[in-house]
């Protein structure tokens, strides 16, 4: 079952970072987990400045989900039809690299492709300070 144990793998990895990473650890897994995505392909969209869309109302958005991307200063998680946490950019991407990292280790052959996203997401956001 190494397709979804790597996500209990990604849950004590986040933990130990100290971030607020519950939300962003609740869509990638709802993501996962109701077929909607993989995350090479979460990734992927990510690094282009997209975020995604689990269900209605049940989603994260990135700069270019904004309707001014240059106003875009934090990362807004929505479960349900209201923001319930927003985290600095900065701490996001750092999420996410974690992330890369987990899932690199559990699926090598997709190292490349993930590790790459993971790259071009920190280029997209490292001018981004804290809020």
């Amino acid at each position: 079952m190494t397709g979804l144990s790597w996500l209990e793998k990604l849950k004590e990895s986040f933990a130990s970072t100290g971030l607020d990473y519950e939300d962003l650890y609740e869509l990638i897994e709802a993501s996962i987990a109701r077929k909607r995505t993989n995350f090479p392909a979460f990734i992927y969209e990510a690094s282009r400045g997209s975020g995604f869309s689990v269900s209605e109302g049940y989603f994260y958005s990135l700069d270019q989900d904004w309707d001014d991307p240059e106003e875009f200063n934090e990362v807004s998680f929505f479960l349900g039809e209201v923001e319930t946490s927003s985290i600095p950019v900065l701490d996001y991407v750092f999420l996410m690299k974690t992330a890369a990292d987990v899932y690199s280790s559990f699926f090598p052959e997709e190292r490349g492709s993930v590790l790459r996203s993971a790259r071009r997401l920190e280029e997209r956001y490292s001018k981004k300070s804290p809020v």
